[in-house]
């Protein structure tokens, strides 16, 4: 049984790669909880297989420390997320998401691993090149995270080609589902199940006309568990969404659809950094992983709303495991 380590893995997208990779392998976190959630892997607190160590992948020690132990394999998905918070804690984002990275490579140095899984964004591509965008089109990133996405990248390909140390490098499209963060920083499908639900006006920021590429959560588990054990993934970079472009004027409307109530639409300003056409052309995915999107907009919505509305499964709170 392999054992992979999955930095961040009390977050939205961790979490529910936890989900996944436990059923066949032995599964480390290391989350700082600045802000994933504990109950996000409650149920897997007493699994003998799970282990969670609170940490942060800027204490060099403490990811030195988890790989001593003998991890096979690294996802690599701490990171600060948001544009908006990368405007207004740009030394701080830059911390997190690129000396971070920079530590992690480091470690990997000193305690081989058999390979790295790295979350990227498509914010690398900005809005240099009209979509769908190719993993080989242009990248200028608008925001500062897209910046240090980028950054993190350029380190993830030295360290494979100077060092040979095994990479995959995924840029994923808008994730959204189960788990999704609330909270000023949310995500649009977060914030539009929150007024939906409390019966407050939905707030498009700009004309409603962006486009974007809504892939659902699972889609992306399976692509990165699968990029651990395909070799032909090894030194690339590839785009995982669905290749479905749809308006945030459409997702409104969706979501209306879905939840049989049509909220008050308010307009706001548009945000600084924010891409104005974003989604991907996922050949390259569906070549080298056999990927292929399963779960369509409309049922992802459904889906993600019977979760926010509190039908999800509970989880059972255990002890932290600290070294």
């Amino acid at each position: 049984m392999r054992k992979i380590l999955v930095t961040g893995g009390l977050g939205f997208i961790g979490s529910n790669l936890v989900d996944r990779l436990i059923l066949d392998n032995e599964v480390v976190v290391i989350d700082d909880f600045s802000t994933g959630q504990l109950k996000n892997v409650g149920r897997h607190l007493k699994n003998p297989r799970f282990k969670l160590i609170k940490g942060s992948i800027l204490e060099v020690n403490k990811v030195e420390e988890v790989l001593k132990d003998g991890i096979d394999s690294i996802v690599h998905l701490a990171a600060v997320v948001s544009v908006v918070r990368s405007s207004r804690e740009p030394r701080q984002v830059h911390q997190v998401n690129v000396e971070g990275t920079l530590n992690v490579l480091e470690s990997c140095l000193k305690f081989p691993v058999e390979r790295l899984v790295f979350t990227s964004s498509a914010a690398v591509y900005g809005d240099s090149t009209p979509p769908p965008f190719r993993e080989d089109s242009p990248t200028s990133p608008l925001s500062l995270y897209g910046a240090t996405k980028q950054a993190g990248e350029a380190y993830i390909n030295a360290y494979h080609k100077s060092h040979g140390l095994k990479t995959v490098i995924l840029r994923l499209m808008n994730i959204y589902g189960p788990r999704r963060s609330a909270g000023p920083y949310s995500g649009v499908m977060m914030k539009f199940a929150e007024a939906i639900e409390t019966g407050k006006p939905i707030v498009v920021y700009g004309d409603g006309r962006q486009i974007r590429d809504f892939t659902y959560v699972t889609d992306v588990t399976e692509a990165v568990e699968t990029c651990l054990h395909r070799d032909e993934a090894v030194g690339k970079t590839l785009n995982i969404g669905t290749g479905v472009p749809t308006s945030i004027n459409e997702l409104v409307n969706l979501f209306s659809t879905v939840s049989s109530n049509r909220s008050q639409v308010v307009k706001s300003p548009a945000r600084p950094g924010e891409i104005s056409a974003s989604y991907a052309n996922i050949s390259n995915a569906k070549e080298t992983l056999d990927y292929e999107p399963r779960v369509g907009l409309r049922e992802g919505i459904e889906l993600f709303m019977k979760w926010y509305r509190g039908e999800k499964m509970q989880s059972v709170e255990g002890p932290i495991m600290e070294r």
